[in-house]
C-alpha cells in the first residue's frame, strides 16, 4: 500500500471537470492505497466520492481567494509535505503547481484551450500559462496528459520533452452509471417522458459554444423543434450572461431549459432519457460527458476538434462547431434516422468500455513503480 499526498486545493466546489477528475482518480487510487487529500474547509461537503482510505488535510477558507491559493500552493505547501509519502499527485497541474517538489511527483495536465479560443483568458493569465507553467512543470517527475491531443498541445505550446509526458486517458464512473434510475420529475428536473436534446457543460461564453448550439436549435425543422426541448446543464461561469441574454430574446425560449448544476447521482437518468447528446465546445482537453453519454446508450454528436475528434471518431457524428447550419443538419439527421441512432448507440457502448478510472489509477501507480525500479537499477549499476 502506497501513501500518497494529493492536492485538491483547486476543487471548484465540486462543479467542474477538474473536480470530477480529482474525485474519480483519487477514489480509484484509494482502493489499494492510503491517500491524504489537501482540501479547503468549504469543499469537504462538496467532495462526494469518499473512501475509508481517503483522509482530508483541511485548510482554512481564506485560501479560497485565487491569488492566496496560488501563492500558498507554490511557496508554502511544498514545505508542509512530509517525506513519509511515497509520492505527490497533483490532479490539476494546469491550475496548481509548486516551485519545488520535495518528493517524487506525478501531475495531470488537462488542456490548453486558451491557445485555441481567442480571448478566453486575460493577458496576466496567458503570461502565467505560457511562461510560468512550463518552468514549474519541468520539476515534475512525470506529467500525465488526459488525451493525445493535450500532449500534442503541450509539446507545441509549452516546449516540454516528449519523454516527460505520458498519455493516460480519463474514464467515467461505472459504479454510478450502473445505479438504478432516479425519478427526475420528483426533483423538479426534466421529466423523463419529455423528449429533449442534451448538452452538459459549464455555461461559459464563447468557449463552450452554447449560442451556436441554440441558434442551431432555432433552425431545426418545425416538427422536430416542437417535439424536442433543448436542455443545458452546468453552472454559470465566464460570460454566462451572454448566453442567458441570447435565450431571453429567442422566440423559442420556453423550449430551452437551463438546469444549472446537477448532482452526479442524477446524471445517469438525465443522460439516458435524452434522445441525443450534443457537444459543440470549441475545445476540450478530454470531454468526460461525451463518454458518459455513450455509456448510457445515447447517440452523440460533437464538434470536430481537439480531443472530441479523438474520442468520438467512428462513433459520433461530427459537425462544424462554428456553423449553426452544420450543427442543425447533424441534429436533424440523427433524430430522423432510427437506424443511424441504433448504429451510434452500439458503437458508443463499445467505445465507452475503453475508458476506465480503475485503469487510469493503476497507470498512475505504475508510473511511480517504474521510477522505483529505475532508481533501484541505477543503485546497482
Amino acid at each position: 500500500m502506497k501513501k500518497i499526498f494529493v492536492s485538491a486545493l483547486a476543487f471548484d466546489e465540486g462543479k467542474s471537470g477538474i473536480s470530477n477528475y480529482t474525485e474519480n482518480s483519487v477514489y480509484n487510487l484509494a482502493s489499494n492505497n492510503s491517500i491524504d487529500v489537501a482540501i479547503l474547509q468549504k469543499d469537504i461537503n462538496n467532495y462526494t466520492r469518499k473512501h475509508s482510505n481517503i483522509h482530508f488535510i483541511v485548510y482554512p477558507n481564506i485560501l479560497k481567494h485565487t491569488l492566496l491559493n496560488l501563492l500558498f500552493h507554490f511557496f508554502i505547501l511544498p514545505f508542509l509535505i512530509s517525506t513519509k509519502y511515497d509520492f505527490i499527485f497533483l490532479p490539476a497541474a494546469n491550475r496548481r503547481l509548486m516551485f519545488f517538489y520535495p518528493i517524487y511527483t506525478i501531475a495531470t495536465f488537462h488542456d490548453l484551450s486558451q491557445f485555441h479560443i481567442r480571448g478566453k483568458y486575460d493577458l496576466f493569465r496567458m503570461l502565467y500559462i505560457r511562461y510560468f507553467i512550463p518552468m514549474f512543470l519541468k520539476g515534475v517527475d512525470k506529467i500525465i496528459a488526459v488525451s493525445h491531443n493535450t500532449k500534442a498541445d503541450m509539446l507545441k505550446y509549452l516546449k516540454l520533452k516528449d519523454d516527460d509526458i505520458v498519455v493516460n486517458t480519463n474514464g467515467y464512473d461505472k459504479e454510478l452509471y450502473d445505479m438504478p434510475e432516479i425519478d427526475l420529475a420528483q426533483q423538479n428536473r426534466v421529466s423523463p417522458f419529455q423528449k429533449y436534446i442534451l448538452y452538459i457543460s459549464r455555461i461559459e461564453h464563447p468557449g463552450k459554444n452554447h449560442i451556436n448550439l441554440i441558434k442551431a436549435y432555432e433552425l431545426l425543422p418545425c416538427e422536430i423543434r416542437k417535439e424536442y426541448s433543448l436542455v443545458l446543464v452546468g453552472s454559470d461561469c465566464e460570460n454566462a450572461q451572454a448566453v442567458h441574454d441570447y435565450v431571453n430574446t429567442s422566440k423559442y425560449k420556453t423550449s430551452i431549459q437551463f438546469l444549472g448544476f446537477v448532482e452526479n447521482s442524477a446524471m445517469p437518468t438525465l443522460i439516458s432519457n435524452a434522445q441525443i447528446f450534443v457537444f459543440p465546445s470549441l475545445y476540450e482537453g478530454f470531454g468526460i460527458p461525451l463518454i458518459e453519454a455513450m455509456a448510457m446508450n445515447v447517440p452523440t454528436l460533437c464538434a470536430s476538434n481537439s480531443s472530441l475528434f479523438e474520442i468520438g471518431k467512428g462513433v459520433s457524428l461530427f459537425f462544424d462547431e462554428y456553423d449553426e447550419v452544420s450543427i442543425q443538419q447533424a441534429m436533424t439527421k440523427v433524430i430522423k434516422d432510427k437506424n443511424l441512432q441504433a448504429q451510434m448507440k452500439e458503437a458508443g457502448l463499445k467505445r465507452a468500455k475503453l475508458y476506465d478510472w480503475r485503469s487510469h489509477a493503476n497507470n498512475i501507480i505504475n508510473l511511480y513503480e517504474e521510477n522505483k525500479l529505475l532508481q533501484y537499477s541505477k543503485t546497482f549499476c
